[in-house]
């Protein structure tokens, strides 16, 4: 099995925290990418190693993240060869719109923040991953329970 590693020690404090992957695996074949999905597969795999908080139920983000990277990059790819007939449909009424190639671009940008987020890569999530919780906060669910005379 091919695998790529973006840091060598995990401290026991974080093996106990997480089912953490020191390595980056192959794409299961279930996922089905094509050789451009995988080149990002990979090159996202190491960016997310590196929050080492990646653990193998997160693959099937890295799996959209691949998806949607491609699709950006081929509808940027149009739009450019296109120039602003990429961005801007003209119907013969003379009415406008948005290209299909544009709305693929914002959808992907949507998919690609979103997952982006959850791993905490821009600044911003880093600070929120950070972000200290107190132990004596009481959950909803824990006061669902209360209510229920569960506990």
């Amino acid at each position: 099995m091919k695998v790529i590693s973006n840091f060598k020690k995990i401290t026991p404090e974080e093996k106990k925290l997480y089912k953490i992957l020191s390595e980056l695996p192959v794409p299961d074949p279930k996922f089905k990418l094509n050789a451009r999905q995988k080149k990002w597969w990979y090159w996202f795999g190491v960016e997310f190693l590196s929050t080492r908080k990646l653990s193998k139920v997160d693959l099937v983000h890295l799996q959209e993240l691949a998806f949607w990277m491609d699709a950006r990059a081929q509808a940027y790819k149009r739009v450019n060869s296109l120039g602003y007939d990429g961005l801007v449909q003209e119907y013969k009424s003379g009415a406008t719109n948005i290209t299909g190639h544009l709305s693929v671009i914002e959808k992907a940008d949507r998919h690609i923040s979103d997952i982006s987020a959850h791993f905490g890569m821009s600044i911003k999530d880093r600070i929120k991953l950070k972000e200290k919780v107190d132990d004596d906060q009481p959950t909803l669910f824990d006061e669902f329970i209360k209510k229920r005379g569960v506990v």
